[in-house]
């Protein structure tokens, strides 16, 4: 990894702006980062550099998961809870892992059961053990008994949601998720009701902003997300019940949308088969089309989006993430964009995109080689690839 390593093949995707693809190219790396990417009859010959061919495939940067869970079930053994806690973790290396092969080379976490994904995210950053990078909440934020409690700090009133707020960036986490409604088939009022009041969200995000953290939050209903675009959210998590006024606010503030098409349509398509009769499964075939045509209505306008699954609520594999960018194309949107939502887009995001996000000059050399051109056939990114890390074959 140390020394220096050219990487040759016939088609990349780069992300730059003024080249985003270069057909046979030269990719010049030095520990583990870029020093150039150029076409091949411009790339200088260096004598130091160990040269790798990479044969008849398609370069991209490596995937960018903008919503999952580690450890989004709750499992404790009364009799023995170390051994289950051991288990537990366990399951969430093995999951860190799939993720990693299937392309997704950084990520964020939105909530952990007992907020574990921070000490794997501990672990994978000092070399301990193999997996992308993670951008973790720990604990999200919600109110008593409100929707995802199991996986955060139940609070009542802005004072609540303040200290909570405090204490999980005091716990490590890098950035703060309010479970600002309900799911599509919660009671109340609308459709994703409101759970958190338009006080406690701006409390959370005012507290959260003051000490250097965005904010992303789970919203379905329609008053929800505009109570959060209001109060400045960094990303809107979900956003099945969104309008055409919230999406031109969205611009205007730059907040981000994260779909997760994932979510919906695993409940839909192997939650049904499994358990017919769960009204949470049958909501979410409802719901399908109409959140499919949001995304599609926020790209036309110029929302920015970003690539998330979901991976880890039920039915919701890691192992098939990058099938989220084949449902966005479903939705209408165009390979490219799909492909710049899980680099380009989810990078700026997370605030990784000094090093993830593109392959260019000072980047790390975090990159996939597919069999298929994804510009021409999607389905490519969610088959067998090849994944690069540093600059290293990922064997794991």
């Amino acid at each position: 990894m140390m020394g220096k390593k050219a990487y040759k093949g016939k088609w990349i995707f780069t992300g730059n702006k003024e080249m985003p693809i270069i057909e046979n190219f030269v990719m010049m790396t030095e520990k583990g980062h870029i020093l150039w990417v150029k076409p091949e009859n411009e790339a200088e010959k260096d004598k130091d550099a160990v040269y790798v061919e990479l044969g008849d495939v398609y370069v991209v940067p490596g995937f960018i998961d903008a919503h999952m869970h580690l450890f989004c079930e709750e499992m404790e053994d009364a009799f023995c809870p170390g051994r289950s806690t051991a288990y537990h973790v366990c399951n969430g290396v093995r999951n860190a892992v799939d993720l990693l092969r299937a392309g997704i080379v950084a990520c964020r976490d939105l909530g952990a059961f007992r907020g574990y994904t921070l000490g794997i995210r501990d672990s994978i950053d000092k070399g301990e053990i193999p997996g992308p990078k993670i951008i973790a909440c720990g604990h999200a934020i919600c109110a008593t008994g409100g929707h995802g409690y199991n996986l955060s700090y139940e609070c009542d009133g802005a004072d609540e949601v303040r200290k909570n707020v405090r204490r999980v960036i005091k716990e490590g986490a890098d950035i703060v998720k309010l479970m600002v409604s309900g799911g599509v088939n919660s009671p109340g009022p609308e459709p994703g009701p409101c759970e958190l009041t338009k006080e406690e969200i701006r409390v959370g995000v005012e507290t959260a902003h003051a000490w250097g953290r965005k904010v992303a939050v789970h919203t379905h209903g329609n008053t929800a997300i505009r109570n959060c675009v209001e109060a400045g959210v960094d990303s809107i998590e979900h956003g099945v019940y969104m309008t055409e006024d919230i999406m031109d606010m969205m611009i205007e503030k730059g907040t981000y949308l994260v779909p997760t098409l994932c979510a919906p349509y695993y409940a839909v398509n192997e939650g049904l088969k499994q358990d017919p009769d769960n009204p949470d499964h049958a909501k979410s075939k409802e719901v399908l089309q109409m959140h499919r045509d949001m995304l599609k209505k926020c790209a036309d306008k110029g929302v920015k989006i970003a690539f998330g699954t979901d991976a880890g609520c039920p039915y919701d594999p890691y192992d098939k993430a990058p099938y989220e960018m084949v449902l966005m194309t479903k939705a209408g949107l165009t390979p490219q964009q799909a492909l710049k939502a899980a680099t380009e887009g989810s990078a700026d995001l997370l605030g990784i995109a000094d090093e993830y996000g593109s392959l260019e000059t000072g980047k790390r050399a975090d990159f996939l080689c597919l069999r298929e051109n994804p510009l021409e056939n999607i389905e490519s990114v969610a088959q067998k690839k090849d994944v690069y890390i540093n600059g290293e074959k990922f064997v794991g």
